[in-house]
Parts: structure tokens; sequence; C-alpha cells
């Protein structure tokens, strides 16, 4: 059998990590966020001057009925 040596191991050092550099994906992502804050912005205004920030409900769907079997559906088993 293998004997255990009684001392006991030595703790790691800890490790020093380096703080990440914004990159050009970095900086994309603040343009794309500063594009829709402007979007939703434009947006706001638009609705504020046009619809006084009221939305109402939207057209009545229409609810069409299938149309009806013809002669010539009829007489060649379609319908």
């Amino acid at each position: 059998m293998l004997k255990r040596s009684p001392k006991p191991a030595k703790a790691a050092a800890p490790q020093e990590y380096r703080k990440p550099r914004a990159d050009v994906y970095t900086v994309l992502l603040v343009v794309a966020l500063i594009a829709l804050l402007l979007g939703t912005a434009a947006l706001w205004m638009s609705m504020k001057e046009d619809y006084n920030n009221e939305i109402k409900g939207g057209p009545n769907p229409a609810w069409h009925q299938p149309a009806t079997g013809t002669l010539l559906d009829v007489r060649n088993g379609i319908a």
C-alpha cells in the first residue's frame, strides 16, 4: 500500500486576470442600443403628435364564409 505524506499540500497561488478590453463588437452593441433608443424616442414623439398617445382599437376582422360550390364543382365531384 501507498503511504500518504503527513504534509498538507500547498495552496495554489491566486490567479490574476486582466480586465477585458472593449473591441469592435462591444462598440457595435453600443451603436445598436443607441439606435434602438433613438427609434423608440422617434416613435413616441410620432405617437404623441399624431395620436395624442392614445391607441384605439384596430379594424374589425372580416369573417368570410367559404364559397358555395358551383354547378361545375358539384358535377365534377369537387364539392
